[in-house]
């Protein structure tokens, strides 16, 4: 019994160690290899294409009106640029604050009802009229340079999508801020290797460049619309390329409940997209199919095996080393729990903040598993304060 145990707490504990830290070094090994010739540049097209600029609004009147002076002040020719806000169901004034800007061509399409961000992706895309979508949130600003470092891939017809850099502004008033920025600039890490090697595993849908003619509607159900983009994009034979030098900064949340929850969405989408498109990671020797799995699979399904490793080392006390393993484990979530009595008080330190912010990350993993399970998912989004 004890050696089945043993084997239990051991391989929970490999593959979360696998997730964050040796997962990581494999994939930069790689990307070493694998990486060659120079990266594209703006001179390798022979002209530039003609984008369409989307923005995905759900009541954004505190931040839409940046965002369009923004996007507006870009770095790209005037004549090869629409902009499109997409404002679904927003009872607000962001209807009102998109159509002030009709003299600078911004085109407006709103829907009363709220069908959640696909559906709005879907009627921009539409309307629109450029060869690259660019697909973009409210709440993001991209540096004036972001639409000619996206677009320069495409000179490649290999690649089908290209994501940017998530930057998150730092500001000590929010919550969120140090943990997000933190985990950013780790995944930036990874994904600019998974980038080197072959492809991404996952667009992120605040700053992604695509073909619009390999642009396919996204069913209204769809809650991770970013995912379901890049499983087309390689169920199709297309790369999606990651660059730093494109750069979408945010702030962090407020308040970590709507970084909570956020997840939890995420996270149910996460489920959601695996059920749907699970034949295509069970393929041997798929580079993608590997990375997916090491990335992002193991990534949501942590929280169960911290859950694991934790009730099987309960029954491995009687040795000297499992009684240490646990005392270690109480005492992270020690910190995490004190981290929770005082994140309101003060600014924490490291000591509490990481696993505090673990943590509470983790939780919402799991919720977000419940919340796939119980098919109790909603396509739109929360709200978060701005």
């Amino acid at each position: 019994m004890n050696l089945l145990l043993e084997i239990i707490f051991w391989f929970s504990v490999g593959i979360i160690s696998y997730n964050y830290f040796i997962y990581p070094v494999i994939i930069i090994l790689l990307s070493k290899v694998y990486n060659s010739g120079p990266k594209p540049t703006i001179d390798d097209l022979a002209e530039l294409p003609s984008i369409s600029f989307i923005i995905a609004a759900y009541n954004e009147e505190k931040v839409i009106r940046e965002k369009l002076v923004n996007a507006i002040n870009l770095n790209y020719p005037k004549d090869k640029i629409e902009i499109i806000v997409a404002s679904d169901g927003s009872d607000d004034s962001t209807e009102e604050i998109v159509k002030s800007f009709s003299s600078d061509e911004v085109i407006s399409v709103h829907d009363s009802a709220r069908r959640g961000k696909s559906s709005a992706l879907n009627r921009a895309v539409e309307k629109s009229q450029g060869e690259i979508l660019i697909l973009s949130d409210a709440n993001n600003l991209f540096n004036s340079g972001a639409c000619l470092e996206l677009v320069k891939h495409f000179d490649n017809n290999l690649i089908g999508g290209v994501t940017g850099l998530k930057n998150i502004i730092d500001d000590t008033s929010r919550e969120s801020s140090e943990g997000d920025s933190l985990y950013w600039k780790y995944e930036s890490r990874i994904k600019q290797a998974e980038s080197d090697v072959k492809t991404i595993t996952n667009a992120d849908g605040e700053i992604f460049a695509i073909r619009k003619s390999l642009y396919e509607p996204i069913p209204e159900y769809i809650i991770n619309d970013d995912a379901e983009l890049t499983f087309s994009l390689r169920r199709n034979g297309y790369y999606i390329k990651y660059d730093m030098s494109a750069i979408s900064s945010e702030k962090a949340s407020i308040n970590i409940q709507d970084d909570y929850f956020v997840k939890v969405r995420m996270v149910a989408g996460a489920y959601q997209t695996i059920a749907y498109h699970w034949k295509e990671l069970v393929k041997p020797f798929d580079m993608f199919s590997f990375m997916f799995i090491s990335h992002k699979l193991i990534r949501w399904l942590v929280p169960h095996f911290m859950l694991i490793a934790f009730i099987s080392n309960a029954f491995l006390m009687s040795g000297h080393v499992y009684f240490t393993l646990m005392l270690l484990q109480i005492l992270f979530y020690l910190l995490a729990s004190i981290g929770v009595m005082y994140k309101d008080k003060s600014k924490l330190p490291t000591l509490l903040y990481v696993p505090y912010y673990f943590c509470y990350m983790n939780a919402a993993a799991f919720h977000g598993f419940i919340k796939y399970l119980s098919n109790n998912q909603s396509t739109s989004w929360r709200k978060a304060k701005r």
